[in-house]
Order: C-alpha cells, then sequence, then structure tokens
C-alpha cells in the first residue's frame, strides 16, 4: 500500500517536472519578431518577402519577421 502511494507520488513529480522542463522550449520555438526600428537599429533594412510579410535583412535581426506586418 505504502509502495503504491509513493510511486504515484514519484510519478507525479516527475509529470509536474517534465511540464515545468519543456515550457521554455516551447517558447523558444515561436518565430521571433521584431519591430521596424529595431530591424534597421540592429544593421539591417526591412525586405518584403514573396509571401507579402516583411523580414529584417542583415544585421543582428536577419531573417526575423517585422512584427505589425501583414501578408497580401
Amino acid at each position: 500500500m505504502r509502495v503504491r502511494r509513493l510511486l504515484g507520488l514519484a510519478l507525479a513529480t516527475l509529470a509536474f517536472a517534465g511540464m515545468s522542463f519543456t515550457g521554455p522550449f516551447a517558447a523558444e520555438a515561436a518565430a521571433p519578431q521584431v519591430s521596424w526600428a529595431d530591424c534597421e537599429y540592429g544593421g539591417g533594412k526591412p525586405a518584403k518577402h514573396s509571401t507579402g510579410y516583411w523580414y529584417c535583412q542583415g544585421g543582428t535581426y536577419n531573417g526575423q519577421r517585422i512584427y505589425g506586418s501583414s501578408g497580401y
């Protein structure tokens, strides 16, 4: 009885530890976005992609999408 209870507690602890461990990696998986001004300040130039979105080309933020830009 006691072993079963401890095993359940250990599994629950591992599950919670796993959730807190994967949280930061899920946040990093999102595409980074910068502002138009940050792109230019970092040494890049905003460039319109064929999808209609604006991306920072060159500089510190090379390849990152400029937020607020919409595709059309």
